[in-house]
């Protein structure tokens, strides 16, 4: 039974941004608890897990089904994935004032149904009982070029500096 003395859900989102406007954003989807599910790492060598192999297939899918976005610089670390989204154009139409304005093709969206895809092929396929994500995701809005240069160097030395304690 919802309660607002206890659940109390604070948005993460920069309040009153469009999240289905071009640019480019960097996105984190954490494993709950973090589990290390998705990847291993020896030696500074990255092996996907079964359900690393999935989410990378499902991530690239995205792309092919949403029109709108190109997918850029990602990792799949073994409790987090990051990656860098960029929404070429919006193709949610103006809404009047007052009107709700579905956010069916907003980042939120993309990465909604990107971790529902993972989640029922990696339970349709036997690899985990349930839902393994962590409620939401974190992400960044990439307002110039040195910061996308900066986060896709983040990306990329990402499995370097992973400090497994």
């Amino acid at each position: 039974m919802f309660n607002p003395e206890k659940h109390h859900r604070k948005s993460v989102r920069l309040k009153g941004y469009d999240y289905s406007s071009m640019g480019f954003y960097f996105i984190t989807v954490n494993v709950e608890d973090k589990l290390k599910l998705l990847s291993r790492i020896e030696n500074g060598k990255l092996e996907l897990t079964k359900i690393g192999q999935v989410l990378e297939e499902e991530w690239k899918i995205t792309e092919k089904l949403r029109k709108n976005i190109q997918l850029h610089d990602y990792v799949i670390m073994p409790n987090h994935f990051h990656a860098i989204v960029e929404i070429r154009h919006s193709v949610n139409k103006e809404n009047e004032v007052g009107q709700f304005k579905a956010p069916k093709n907003s980042l939120g969206a993309i990465v909604r149904g990107f971790k529902g895809a993972v989640t029922r092929k990696v339970v349709a396929n036997n690899l985990y009982k349930s839902s393994f994500w962590q409620r939401s995701f974190d992400d960044r809005i990439i307002k110039d070029e040195p910061s996308l240069m900066n986060v896709k160097k983040y990306i990329n030395d990402n499995v370097r500096n992973w400090d497994d304690v």
